[in-house]
């Protein structure tokens, strides 16, 4: 940072600062509920807080609420060039006495975070980068970096359920992980999300949602026919689809006993085997570590090799028939969990 600058956290203040400058009479904002801790979202843009209220699965709290919320998140469009750290470029900036980072992207995005004020910050250019926050994974780091201050952990990972016990299911994309908990989803399983996940850091691992999105590759989309408007397409990852799921339940908090990690196979008929521990949880591990930006810090790493071990883990190998899959892996949740 510059030498002008004392601390890191002077800095982001210094942000805050101009982003109240910038946005008098003051910024849209809303207060929203999620696992039980109450955070609050401002936006320079009507539009944006007024989408992301739309898809966040928590529940909207009184705005004179005094007593204050446990994190502020700001999101807003400008020039990064008055933001950037002098020495410039790309990079993470970080305090040895850990009040806090700014991680750069030239002439795309910055994202920051001050722990001493649970503020946390993400600044995208106005022209040329997609809105982000249709697909909530703008906030993707904020929320990872609230979720370690909050005695929770994100996860890289789906969840779905029955019977009030669920399984996370875990691949990489392509992998058949969407199209399994979407599918689950249409047919009435308890649901937590297809993408991300917050779990509690102690006692029985429990899942809890953020989004009320779903994506879907065109082809599946075609086949499921889920009832939700398109939100988007991502021409980036295939032409994936975003969905708004909002009209269907989610679970706020559901059991997790088990780890599934889909295989898409050949075979005529779905299975579901033990499979090794390793692999599956450095998987989910590693595609969550590069979702939420924490690169070569070793502690998130190891927050979440410790919470997810001791749960066992299987893989399902997935037939073409979709609805056998959905029906197979029902059955495994309710007589074998």
């Amino acid at each position: 940072m510059s030498k002008d600058k004392k601390t890191l956290s002077d800095f982001l203040r210094s942000v805050e600062d101009r982003i109240k400058k910038q946005t008098l009479p003051g910024v849209t904002s809303f207060r929203v509920k999620v696992a039980d801790r109450v955070i609050e979202l401002r936006f320079t843009a009507p539009e944006s807080a007024e989408t992301a209220a739309r898809f966040m699965t928590g529940i909207i709290t009184d705005t004179a609420d005094t007593t204050g919320p446990d994190a502020v998140f700001y999101y807003w469009c400008e020039d990064l060039a008055p933001y950037v750290p002098e020495n410039g470029g790309a990079g993470v900036w970080r305090m040895r006495d850990e009040t806090g980072f700014v991680r750069v992207t030239p002439n795309y995005s910055m994202i920051a975070a001050d722990y001493t004020s649970r503020t946390c910050f993400f600044c995208r250019q106005p022209s040329g980068a997609k809105e982000y926050m249709l697909y909530g994974h703008a906030m993707i780091v904020s929320f990872g970096i609230w979720a370690e201050l909050s005695d929770m952990i994100l996860l890289h990972s789906a969840c779905v359920g029955a019977g009030g016990r669920g399984v996370m299911l875990s691949a990489r994309g392509g992998g058949g992980k969407s199209t399994l908990a979407v599918s689950c989803l249409l047919d009435g399983f308890d649901f937590v999300a297809d993408d991300y996940i917050l779990v509690n850091r102690t006692g029985e691992l429990k899942a809890m949602p953020l989004y009320r999105t779903v994506g879907l590759n065109t082809d599946m989309a075609d086949i499921l026919k889920p009832p939700m408007p398109v939100v988007s397409t991502d021409p980036e990852r295939n032409g994936k689809l975003l969905l708004d799921a909002s009209a269907f339940d989610f679970s706020r908090e559901l059991p997790v006993r088990a780890i599934i990690h889909p295989v898409v196979s050949p075979t005529d008929s779905p299975m579901i085997r033990p499979a090794p521990a390793g692999p599956v949880l450095a998987g989910i591990i590693e595609s969550t570590a590069t979702q939420t930006g924490v690169f070569r810090d070793p502690g998130p790493y190891r927050r979440m090799a410790q919470r997810l071990m001791g749960i066992p883990v299987y893989e399902i190998l997935l037939s073409r028939d979709l609805d056998l899959n959905r029906k197979y892996l029902k059955n495994f949740i309710v007589k074998e969990l």
